[in-house]
């Protein structure tokens, strides 16, 4: 009787394994490490930034990009559509090609927190 529940035995051994430790983990989804920091890209056109950055703000709460805002100045297109795309960077794990690229170099400055 043993024998024939070695193969049920070593089959959810190797699912379960895979489950736990497979990069597609279900449970580990979203809960990965993103590293660096989504910034817009100067060679971006700045009519679609600001398209991006407006569709970006009916999705999260952009206060910290509004006037008072911790990230209000520089008061520019380039650092508030950087603010945003490293937002959607930071919860969705994508850059928006050709709008943004990935940094090393963290873009916070004084009291302005990059997500």
């Amino acid at each position: 009787m043993a024998k024939n529940n070695l193969p049920i035995f070593l089959l959810s051994f190797l699912l379960a394994s895979a489950l736990c430790f497979g990069d597609e983990n279900p449970a580990m989804r979203g809960k990965r490490e993103i590293k660096g920091w989504c910034v817009a890209s100067t060679a971006a056109p700045s009519d679609q930034l600001q398209s991006f950055l407006d569709y970006g703000c009916s999705e999260f709460d952009c206060s910290p990009i509004q006037p008072g805002g911790a990230c209000f100045t520089p008061d520019n297109i380039l650092a508030h559509a950087s603010w945003i795309l490293d937002k959607f960077y930071k919860v969705g794990a994508f850059c928006k090609d050709g709008l943004g690229f990935i940094t090393e170099i963290n873009p916070s400055h004084d009291g302005c927190q990059f997500p």
